[in-house]
């Protein structure tokens, strides 16, 4: 059900005004900064149709979640300290693209929450994740939606997580598996068998 905005002070043109006509005003607006300047009414409208963040302190992940509900790209390249607890907090319907690259303390846990709590999922970054195996790998094959996957040396990941990645994730058309050194020829052949549509394959640096 739609909601009104109530204003504080006294009433004025605005306070007549429903949510969702104010969310398709600020559609028009390209400055988008100066609009969440004017009040707080307004940055609360912003919120509710911000589609993007980059988390630069992960402790405020669990509010930042909950303030943008129709994110769509969330950014946590600049978490390095991120760890599977504050990445079981990420839940959302609409979220269709994460970065985690150099997300270190992450592993097949804080992937399998991610996963099963963001069904919409279709993009994923977890470059320079080197501890990262076959264990994420088979996690991120839960992910039946995700269509790009980069994985650049992610060192620890073998044939048989891609084979998983591969199984649970046929709708994939982009993965990057530069420096991810232990990927056989027998690993990309099953990959192919088993993607059909997929568009990209970076295998540069394979042993």
């Amino acid at each position: 059900m739609t909601k009104r905005i109530h204003f504080s002070g006294p009433p004025t043109v605005l306070s007549v005004l429903w949510d969702d006509l104010l969310l398709k005003i600020l559609e028009k607006f390209d400055d988008k900064k100066s609009w969440r300047l004017v009040c707080k009414e307004f940055l609360k409208i912003e919120a509710l149709s911000r589609k993007r963040i980059r988390i630069l302190r992960p402790e405020i992940l669990h509010r930042s979640i909950k303030s943008f509900p129709s994110l769509e790209h969330l950014d946590l390249s600049a978490c390095s300290c991120l760890t599977n607890e504050m990445l079981s907090w990420v839940c959302s319907d609409h979220l269709r693209r994460v970065n985690l690259s150099r997300a270190t303390g992450v592993d097949h846990r804080g992937l399998e929450f991610l996963v099963k709590q963001c069904p919409s999922l279709e993009e994923i970054d977890l470059s320079y994740c080197s501890r990262l195996g076959d264990s994420e790998a088979a996690a991120l094959s839960l992910a039946p939606n995700l269509k790009s996957v980069i994985l650049v040396k992610c060192l620890k990941i073998t044939d048989i997580g891609l084979v998983r990645i591969a199984v649970g994730c046929s709708k994939l058309l982009s993965l990057n598996l530069k420096w991810c050194m232990e990927i056989s020829d027998l690993g990309i052949e099953l990959l192919a068998a088993k993607c059909k549509d997929l568009r990209f394959l970076d295998i540069s640096y394979l042993s």
